[in-house]
């Protein structure tokens, strides 16, 4: 079958990188079939960017100017809820954030040869991922393709995995749930691990193409604080709400990063007390090989008092 790629876009004040983050959706081997951009009410020049790109693309680039500003997660649900898809795999870019070239070539050579159909099955086609530094260098995110056939519940529960929401079947799109605007800023750990959950096929290239700008966004301004306490707040919730899916060693992970995220917002010895008892029943994650023993010892560094930090960066 034909593949139609639908690209979905938000935007806000990204003057400098929107056009990077367009140019990139025309060298991906094939067009995309639609790019669905929602610029939250930007205040530099994005808009007048986007336009130009209208204007080149006219039967492609479908632009919406919000009127006042929602933010990431009420934009995202702007797309979700109020545009009609019509692509038959899905992929979200930010418009501080780019795609390595051939990408969307690479899904339908993909597609063709495993004859998947994007319509009826529920799938991710995962890549793996990196992140672009200040400086301008490129480090890898995430090698996913290392992750092929492991358990991708515990893997998405302790963020070793993510596909930046590339390569998502039209029928797994179908299955999303609004982001909940309630939970802040990691809204996104629940959305991801939602849409993993309604995967029924995990597809692994051993590529990567999406690329993370680190340093850019709208969320690296905000202070430890809120990440903190939005992190709390959405554990709590999975923990509530999605324990079906978990088991022992997931929620002993999960109050373990609660008690980590509660520890660096009020280092009391309650608080340091229970992180350590969580730490301790956490091994079992070494013993299963979710987690290095090397990373296991580093988590032990949030024990530290933030004096001596400061002595050690020095």
């Amino acid at each position: 079958m034909s593949i139609n790629h639908t690209i979905l876009m938000i935007t806000y004040n990204q003057e400098e990188y929107v056009s990077s983050a367009l140019d990139c959706l025309f060298r991906q081997g094939v067009y995309p079939f639609e790019v669905i951009i929602s610029d939250d009410c930007s205040t530099d020049k994005t808009q007048e960017i986007i336009l130009e790109y209208q204007k080149r693309y006219p039967n492609i680039i479908k632009p919406i100017f919000q009127k006042k500003n929602l933010g990431i997660y009420q934009n995202l649900n702007y797309i979700l809820n109020s545009t009609k898809v019509e692509g038959d795999i899905v992929s979200f870019l930010s418009g501080d954030d780019i795609f390595k070239d051939n990408m969307l070539v690479t899904f339908n050579e993909y597609v063709a040869n495993h004859n998947l159909n994007p319509l009826t099955e529920s799938f991710l086609l995962i890549t793996n991922t990196l992140n672009l530094t200040p400086s301008g260098k490129e480090v890898e995110q995430f090698n996913n393709f290392k992750s092929k056939g492991k358990n991708y519940t515990k893997l998405r529960v302790r963020n070793k995995i993510g596909n930046r929401y590339t390569g998502i079947s039209k029928a797994l799109f179908k299955t999303m749930e609004p982001w909940n605007l309630e939970l802040g800023l990691w809204a996104d750990a629940l959305h991801s691990f939602d849409m993993y959950m309604n995967c029924k096929n995990f597809y692994f290239i051993n590529k990567s193409f999406p690329v993370y700008r680190l340093g850019s966004g709208v969320t690296s301004t905000n202070d430890r604080f809120l990440l903190g306490e939005s992190w709390v707040k959405t554990a709590n919730y999975m923990l509530t709400n999605r324990s079906k899916y978990l088991d022992k060693r997931d929620v002993i992970h999960i109050k373990k990063s609660i008690q980590k995220s509660r520890l660096e917002l009020n280092n009391t010895l309650s608080n340091r007390l229970l992180f350590i008892k969580f730490y301790f029943l956490s091994f079992g994650d070494v013993l299963d090989g979710s987690l290095s023993f090397k990373q296991y010892l580093i988590e032990i560094y949030v024990l530290v008092p933030m004096k001596i930090k400061r002595i050690l960066r020095k």
